[in-house]
Order: structure tokens, then C-alpha cells, then sequence
């Protein structure tokens, strides 16, 4: 079955950010998710179309198209379209430094190199991120009541993040932590062991995927379980739920309240003993 994830407005610069972006998408293909390119001619025809009103789309952009860097049109974009998340793509080998800085001022969500051999890979991993990006600033904010601010500041992103710290010792790793540091913060915060945090991750991740009607075949495929049935044995073992409960009791919004809810009871029992 084809999985549509979304549509990407495409301003490419050079070949390389062509390729760079086919590649990427040829990755999520392989995974049984789709994506539809709609390639514009230039930065008013990408406005146009980002103005019209859509679910499921980002835009991938070479800054330097016509030539200069164009810090004008992506602030314009991203005044007139704010909920239209902007991936940069380009060689930026070349470059002035600060050029990166201004787009993250702008509001740019990732900014990858063409000449980057992981480039492909990096774009895949943020038209993942996109998806999820909503919804799941929802639950870190919900979730910043109940953590301690510096506990919260390094699992912000570990949380929204769909790739990347996939064990226990890649999760220490990312938050700059020893694993038996990470695994007695956690412990010390109430919250789930580092075992059992990148499960609720995953799961999370997976329902945004199942409430768009995918599979739990080809939601294991592109969240790199090693099988359907390994997907339905986490779910089933956090929350007691088959794919299909979760999506009668609401999908991402019921497994977000577990979460919440699983994380909020350690918390709260580690507040009334102190």
C-alpha cells in the first residue's frame, strides 16, 4: 500500500540538491512512505503555492537560488506562512558562517549540506521530524510542568526527534551523560528508565503514523522496527493496547496521555517524598 506522508515544495539551486533530495525521498519510499515533490520555478511561484491552504507540507529551498543569499524571500516565507516548516538545502561549504546562524534566526527547522555524504540521510530524518513536529511540541510542553527545567531542556529534542539515540548508550551520548549518570537522573526525576523512554519515543512516533490509516507493518518499515509484530509487542506491553484499540481510543491524542500520564505518577511520587 502507498503511504502518503506529505507534499514537499521544492526550490532547488544546483543538480546536487536535486539528487540530495531524490535520494531522501527514495529512502522513505523503500520504507512504504511516499512523498510528492512539487518542484517550483522559483521563490514567487514558492509562495504561491505555500499560501495555499494544506495539511502534511514543508518546503526544501536552496537559499542561494538566483544567486545571492535570499535571508528577503525566506523571511517573507516564513512571515506569510508560519506554520510552513523550511528545510535548507545547498552546498554551504563555500560560504559565509554566518549565513547557517541567519537561517536558525529565521526560523529555518534543519539546514543540511549537499556535500555532506550523510546529506540524503539528514533530509530524510527532518521530513520525519516535520510530521511529527505539531503534535509532539504539544506533549513536550505539556510535559515541562512536570520535569525539572534542566532534565527538560535535553529531552525537549530527544522527544521530537523520530531518529537518532536508538540505545541506551547513543541516548547518553546525545544528552552528554554517562549512561548510569543518565539512567540516576531519570531515576532521581521520576521518569521512566532510558530503556523505556526511547520505547514511549518510538510508539509516539509510530501512532502519528498509524492515525494517518497506515499500517502497523509499514509504520514498523519506516521506524526501523525489526518487524510488525515487534511494533504491536511494545505497544501492546506499554499501554496494554493492540494498533487497532489505539486508534479507536484516539491514536496519537490517547498515547500522549499515557505518556503523560505514566510520567506524572513517577514525578508525583518522587515530589511527595521529598
Amino acid at each position: 500500500m502507498r503511504d502518503p506522508m506529505g507534499e514537499i515544495l521544492f526550490l532547488a539551486g544546483t543538480p546536487a540538491g536535486a539528487d540530495t533530495l531524490h535520494r531522501a525521498v527514495q529512502r522513505d519510499a523503500a520504507c512504504g512512505v511516499f512523498h510528492a515533490v512539487r518542484r517550483a520555478g522559483g521563490w514567487t511561484e514558492l509562495a504561491a503555492w505555500a499560501a495555499a491552504p494544506a495539511a502534511g507540507r514543508l518546503a526544501v529551498v536552496d537559499p542561494y537560488h538566483g544567486g545571492s543569499f535570499a535571508a528577503a524571500e525566506i523571511r517573507r516565507l516564513r512571515e506569510r506562512t508560519p506554520a510552513l516548516e523550511v528545510i535548507a538545502l545547498a552546498d554551504f561549504t563555500r560560504r559565509a558562517a554566518a549565513d547557517a546562524f541567519t537561517l536558525a534566526l529565521l526560523g529555518v527547522r534543519a539546514i543540511v549540506c549537499t556535500s555532506d555524504p550523510a546529506a540524503a540521510a539528514k533530509v530524510a530524518a527532518a521530513l520525519r521530524a516535520h510530521l511529527n513536529r505539531g503534535a509532539f511540541e504539544e506533549v513536550v510542553e505539556a510535559l515541562a510542568g512536570a520535569v525539572p527545567p534542566a532534565v527538560h531542556r535535553w529531552l525537549a529534542p530527544i522527544l521530537l526527534s523520530g531518529s537518532g539515540a536508538e540505545s541506551v548508550a547513543e541516548l547518553a551520548r546525545a544528552v552528554h551523560r554517562s549512561p548510569r549518570t543518565l539512567r540516576r537522573t531519570l531515576h532521581g526525576a521520576g521518569l521512566p528508565s532510558p530503556e523505556e523512554l526511547l520505547a514511549w519515543r518510538r510508539l509516539l512516533h509510530a501512532a502519528r503514523l498509524l492515525d494517518d490509516g497506515r499500517s502497523a507493518d509499514s509504520v514498523a518499515r519506516a521506524l526501523d522496527f525489526s518487524t510488525g509484530s515487534a511494533l504491536r509487542k511494545c505497544l501492546k506491553r506499554l499501554t496494554g493496547l493492540r494498533p487497532g484499540e489505539l486508534r479507536r481510543q484516539g491514536g496519537f491524542g490517547a498515547l500522549a496521555a499515557l505518556f503523560l500520564r505514566r510520567c506524572r505518577e513517577g514525578t508525583g511520587r518522587v515530589h511527595a517524598a521529598a
